[in-house]
C-alpha cells in the first residue's frame, strides 16, 4: 500500500531545512519531471499538425504558478510552440522570479482574455495543456478569471490536459466546483488525499508522484521528522547543533494496492469443509439479495453457507444444491451476515441482533436495511468488534442519524451527496465513537476505517480499484457476502474488509478486460472471483 497525506507542507518545510535543498531546487526537479512527461507525450501523439507541436501553460499567481513557468521555460528549448496563459498577476516571489526567467527565453506569455483566441488559432496544433494555476493548497471557491479560463480550456479544446500537484479547483479534502479536467496528474512529493475522493476520480486521471530532488520514502518521512525550528531554513543543520529525528512517515490514510489482496487460498491438504466456517445468510423480504451474498461467500472459500428466513414459507423458490436453508441460525454458525434485502422492519432483526449480542465471538457483516433499524445502534453501542459495516453513502447517512451523528460541525447532513462530500472526516469520527467496528464506506473509491480502542485517530484505507461496472443491482451484495466468507475463515475483519474490496474490484475488472463494462451482473462478478 502507498501513503496518503492531506497537507505536505510540512513534509517541504522539514526537506529544505534538513537536507539544504531550496525551494527554487525543488521546484526546478518538480518541473523537469513535467516537463519529461509532457515531451513523452508528444513523442507518441500521432495526431496532423499545421507548423508544429503547441503546448500551453495555465500559470497561477503562487508557488503552483511559478511551477509552470519553470516547465515552460524548460520545454522552450524543445522543438514545439510554448506558451504560457497569466492567469492573475504574479504575486509570490518565486513566481516573479519564475516569469522572469520564461520571459527572458522567449517563452510566449497570453493574458486570459487572449486565451480563446490562441486556442483557436492552435486548435489543431494544440497538443498538450499543463494546469498549474492552483495546487494542493486551494481552498474555497475559484476567482472568476481562474473559473473562466479552466470553463474554456475543459471546453474548447481535445488537448492532452496534464495537473500539476493536484487539478485546480480540487480543494484538500477532494471538494470541487469547476475543475481541470485532466487526463493525468503528477503530484509533488507524495499522494494528496484530494486525489482520491469519489469525485476527484473522474477529473483526475492516471496519477504518479514527482520527485523533487530527494526521495519518496525520505520525502514522506519528513513530516514525521522533529528537532526542525519553527523559522524555515535551506540550510543544512550547523555542527553540533541539535540533530532533526525521523520516525516512521505517519500518513493521514493509505491506498490500497492489488498486492494487499490476500486471497483464501487453501494451503493444508488435511482439511475438511468445517475447517472454513459457517456463514448464515439473514433472508427476508427481498430474497434474491440474500442468494446472491449466499452465492458469493460459497465461491469466496466459506466452508458452509446457510440461508436463514423467519417467514415458515421460505424458500418459495428452489435454491442452488450447495446452499442450505433453515428457519433458525444453524449449530456452529460462525459469522452472520444481515441486512441484504431483509426489510425494515424491526421485528425482521430483533433475533438476529440479540444472538450476536449473546455471542460476542460470532462475527457480522452489516449491509442495506439493517442501518435504517435501531438494532445496529444496541450493536455497535454493546460489541462492535467482530462487525464489518457495508453502507453505501444514503444507508451511512441513515446510520449516522441512528447514532446521532448527522451533522459535523454545526452542519446538518441532509442528503447522500453531503456524506460524500465529508466521507473521510465522518468514517473517521464513526470509527473513532465506536473503536473495533469497521467500516467498508462504498462509492467510486471505497474507503475502509477502523480504530481500535486507545487509538486517538482511525486508520483510512481507500481502494481506488473499482470501475463502473459495478454499479449495477447486486453487486453490494455480493461484496457482503466475501466479506462474510472472509470471516468465516478466521481474517480479522479489517484485512477481511480490505480483501473483499480489493477482490471485488479486481474480479469487475477482470470481466470488463474480455466483455462490456455495462452487461456485468451480480452473478457474472461471483464467476469472476474464481479468476482471481
Amino acid at each position: 500500500m502507498q501513503n496518503i497525506f492531506l497537507d505536505t507542507r510540512k513534509n517541504d518545510q522539514v526537506v529544505r531545512a534538513l537536507y539544504g535543498l531550496t525551494e527554487d531546487i525543488m521546484m526546478e526537479n518538480a518541473a523537469s519531471a513535467v516537463s519529461a512527461a509532457v515531451l513523452r507525450r508528444l513523442s507518441q501523439d500521432r495526431s496532423p499538425c499545421l507548423a508544429r507541436p503547441a503546448v500551453l501553460v495555465l500559470a497561477g499567481s503562487g508557488n503552483n504558478g511559478a511551477d509552470g513557468y519553470a516547465i515552460a521555460r524548460q520545454l522552450q528549448s524543445a522543438p514545439i510552440a510554448v506558451a504560457a496563459c497569466s492567469v492573475g498577476e504574479a504575486n509570490s516571489a518565486l513566481c516573479k522570479e519564475q516569469l522572469s526567467r520564461a520571459r527572458k527565453i522567449g517563452v510566449r506569455i497570453i493574458a486570459p482574455e487572449e486565451l480563446d483566441a490562441y486556442l483557436e488559432e492552435s486548435s489543431i496544433d494544440l497538443k498538450v495543456i499543463v494546469d498549474c494555476i492552483y495546487g494542493s493548497g486551494f481552498r474555497g471557491t475559484l476567482p472568476a478569471l481562474a473559473r473562466a479560463v479552466i470553463l474554456s480550456v475543459n471546453d474548447n479544446t481535445d488537448a492532452y490536459k496534464i495537473a500539476c500537484d493536484v487539478p485546480t479547483g480540487l480543494d484538500q479534502w477532494g471538494r470541487c466546483g469547476t475543475i481541470f479536467h485532466a487526463d493525468e496528474t503528477m503530484t509533488m512529493g507524495a499522494l494528496k488525499l484530494a486525489l482520491f475522493s469519489d469525485k476527484a476520480k473522474d477529473e483526475c486521471g492516471s496519477i504518479s508522484v514527482c520527485n523533487l530532488g530527494i526521495s519518496r520514502d525520505n520525502f514522506e518521512r519528513a513530516g514525521s521528522v522533529t528537532g526542525i525550528p519553527a523559522a524555515e531554513s535551506s540550510a543544512a543543520p550547523a555542527p553540533g547543533a541539535a540533530v532533526p529525528v525521523a520516525g516512521e512517515a505517519v500518513p493521514d490514510a493509505y491506498l490500497l494496492e492489488e498486492a494487499d489482496m490476500e486471497l483464501p487460498h487453501r494451503r493444508k491438504q488435511n482439511v475438511h469443509k468445517g475447517k472454513f466456517g459457517h456463514v448464515a445468510i439473514c433472508s427476508g423480504q427481498k430474497c434474491g439479495a440474500s442468494v446472491l451474498a449466499a452465492k458469493a461467500a460459497l465461491s469466496f472459500g466459506a466452508g458452509l453457507v446457510t440461508l436463514v428466513s423467519q417467514d415458515e414459507g421460505f424458500p418459495s423458490f428452489p435454491l442452488p444444491f450447495s446452499l442450505m436453508s433453515s428457519h433458525a441460525l444453524p449449530e456452529g454458525t460462525t459469522t452472520i451476515a444481515l441486512g441484504m434485502g431483509l426489510g425494515r422492519r424491526s421485528q425482521d432483526s430483533q433475533a438476529y441482533t440479540s444472538f450476536l449480542l449473546q455471542n460476542p465471538n460470532v462475527t457480522a457483516v452489516l449491509d442495506a436495511d439493517v442501518f435504517y433499524n435501531e438494532d445496529i445502534f444496541r450493536l455497535l453501542t454493546h460489541r462492535p468488534e467482530g462487525l464489518i459495516l457495508t453502507p453505501h453513502p444514503k444507508e451511512f447517512l441513515s446510520l449516522l442519524s441512528l447514532c446521532g451523528m448527522d451533522s459535523l460541525n454545526g452542519v446538518k447532513l441532509e442528503k447522500a451527496l453531503d456524506v460524500v462530500d465529508i466521507r473521510l472526516e465522518l468514517a473517521s469520527a464513526f470509527c473513532k465513537k465506536y473503536p473495533g467496528t469497521v467500516l467498508l464506506l462504498k462509492g467510486a473509491n471505497s474507503v475502509i476505517a477502523c480504530c481500535n480502542r486507545g487509538q486517538d485517530r482511525a486508520d483510512l484505507f481507500i481502494n481506488a480499484g473499482g470501475c463502473p461496472a459495478l454499479s449495477k443491482a447486486g453487486s453490494g451484495d455480493v461484496l457482503s457476502g466475501m466479506a462474510a466468507a472472509l470471516l468465516a475463515q478466521g481474517y480479522p475483519p479489517l484485512k477481511a474488509a480490505c480483501t473483499a474490496s480489493l477482490a471485488h474490484a479486481a474480479a469487475a475488472r477482470r470481466f470488463c478486460a474480455d466483455k462490456a463494462e455495462w452487461s456485468l451482473t451480480a452473478e457474472d462478478l461471483i464467476a469472476a472471483l474464481g479468476s482471481l
